[in-house]
């Protein structure tokens, strides 16, 4: 079993392992203390172990029913990457307290609540952790698709660093994070010392991982011009973990290696998302119950229409914007940007409202098959 640091230590040079060391420790605190804000008890992650693999090799660990949550990095620089939270959808309802009667009910109403669990844990790593990086680093939650993994890992060509563990709290959910080269060498920039010491880039064609472990790595032969080991002393980490929360071990101090550099940022296809269907009434607080206190964005959309520059810089006082939508047709109701319901326009005492006439159910399934 190996640790974290122990695999970025050969996908990486030491400085960087080190960097993503600390940041790894900062965000699992932040992380930790937004999902004991929710679930009462900061929950605990144990049996974590770390590998080095190419997507071609870990495919075959996505064969059953799983959700899969994107999360990009981005930074003012306009460098994007993303990772993968992966883990069982009976497993996920577990953890969530999301059972339901109904296996279609209960796999959206897991989806819905693990990508707002998932969405308050990101908001916390970007305050608490992110905030301090040099390149203006941001995470973000995407769209949550199920059972397609193994497709999204034909899409990328980068090395990765696989991590496995269970998330312990009232019950246990095994999770794997898959975390591409470029995603890594992203995050690791954003923390680099005074001195501006990050690594060049190259292809991930200069690493052998046809073996899938870390041991087995070996540069390519390049003649005297390969770099040799050199004795590394380890920096000071830069990014102190908050208080609260349990702190998560990445590992002992990297080994004596010459730097490894990795590829560029990957590119993966979006994502699909489906809304929660009524919830199915169960004895005790539900897990819904624990997001009730979440603030979520609502919005009414009147129409839409496609204007030029021209247009647009000709408005004025008196102009009328024609719509995509006839009078009276119903208006669409987002909640955090994802259409929800349509209703209708009313009027309430002197405020406008709007009566709900249909609640939109969209088939998970179908949508990321398609």
């Amino acid at each position: 079993m190996s640790t974290p640091h122990e695999v970025l230590s050969e996908l990486l040079s030491p400085s960087q392992g080190d960097r993503l060391q600390a940041a790894g420790e900062s965000a699992w605190a932040a992380a930790a203390d937004a999902l004991a804000s929710i679930f009462g008890e900061a929950p605990a992650m144990a049996n974590l172990d770390a590998r080095l693999a190419m997507p071609d090799e870990i495919a075959g660990d996505f064969e059953g029913q799983h959700l899969v949550m994107p999360v990009e990095v981005s930074t003012n620089q306009e460098q994007s990457a993303t990772a993968w939270l992966v883990f069982g959808t009976a497993a996920g309802a577990g953890f969530l307290n999301s059972e339901a009667d109904n296996a279609d009910d209960q796999e959206q109403q897991t989806i819905v609540m693990a990508s707002t669990v998932l969405g308050q844990a990101v908001r916390a790593i970007n305050a608490a952790t992110l905030g301090a990086s040099l390149n203006g680093l941001v995470l973000s939650l995407d769209d949550v698709s199920v059972d397609n993994m193994p497709e999204v890992l034909g899409a990328l060509e980068d090395p990765c660093l696989v991590l496995k563990g269970t998330l312990a709290g009232r019950d246990e959910a095994e999770l794997t994070f898959v975390l591409p080269g470029g995603f890594l060498d992203i995050v690791a920039g954003g923390f680099a010392n005074e001195e501006g010491d990050k690594e060049p880039t190259v292809s991930g064609d200069d690493l052998d991982f046809s073996a899938g472990s870390p041991d087995d790595a070996q540069p390519v032969d390049g003649g005297e011009d390969t770099p040799q080991p050199t004795a590394f002393e380890a920096e000071e980490p830069r990014i102190a973990p908050p208080t609260g929360g349990p702190p998560l071990s990445f590992g002992a101090a990297p080994d004596e290696r010459a730097p490894r550099p990795i590829s560029s940022a990957p590119t993966a296809h979006r994502a699909q998302f489906a809304p929660l269907s009524a919830a199915v009434q169960a004895a005790g607080p539900s897990g819904i119950d624990l997001l009730a206190g979440l603030e979520m964005n609502v919005s009414v959309e009147l129409g839409r229409t496609d204007m030029t520059v021209a247009d647009v810089l000709a408005l004025g006082p008196g102009s009328v914007v024609e719509l995509d939508r006839l009078a009276g047709e119903p208006v669409d109701i987002l909640v955090n940007d994802r259409l929800i319901a349509r209703g209708e326009v009313v009027v309430v005492d002197e405020n406008f409202g709007v009566r709900v006439v249909e609640v939109i159910r969209r088939d998970v399934r179908s949508e990321a098959s398609g």
